[in-house]
């Protein structure tokens, strides 16, 4: 099925839209998401701290993450998070959030960017922290999520 931009754009609005009741949402809201009036008002030292944009939530100090968006293949999963200026969260993101963040393992079956070669992209083939990447066709149906930072 072939898209428009604005069917994609609105389509991309409506996944985030419901991604937030997503099983990897954040359990309360976190300070650091928290524009600096409001995390002050909250009583947070995040207030000068660098927000995450809509949709995002933080992971430890330097990255933002989406919750679980598709399924989609690769190259609409790059397309969506690069509309949400954005990258699909690769390897390196999730090794991130399973040490300085919530240790929270990405799940089986998930994309990780970027594409490594001609056809081929990696996903989340087992549910090891050590090591978890695996190479598939790019287009795969899968769930992914975007990361920045």
């Amino acid at each position: 099925m072939k898209f428009d931009k604005l069917s994609k754009a609105v389509a991309a609005a409506g996944v985030l839209a419901g991604a937030l009741s997503s099983a990897y949402a954040a359990p309360h809201e976190d300070p650091a998401t928290l524009d600096p009036a409001s995390a002050a008002a909250a009583g947070s030292s995040a207030a000068g701290a660098r927000l995450c944009p809509p949709n995002f939530f933080r992971v430890g100090t330097t990255l933002c993450m989406s919750n679980t968006l598709g399924p989609d293949s690769f190259a609409n999963a790059l397309a969506v998070c690069q509309s949400l200026g954005a990258g699909v969260a690769g390897y390196g993101a999730w090794r991130y959030r399973i040490l300085f963040g919530d240790g929270v393992m990405p799940p089986v079956g998930f994309w990780l960017g970027p594409i490594t070669a001609d056809n081929t992209a990696l996903f989340v083939n087992q549910a090891v922290p050590s090591d978890f990447d695996g190479e598939t066709n790019r287009f795969e149906i899968r769930n992914y999520a975007c990361s920045k930072g």
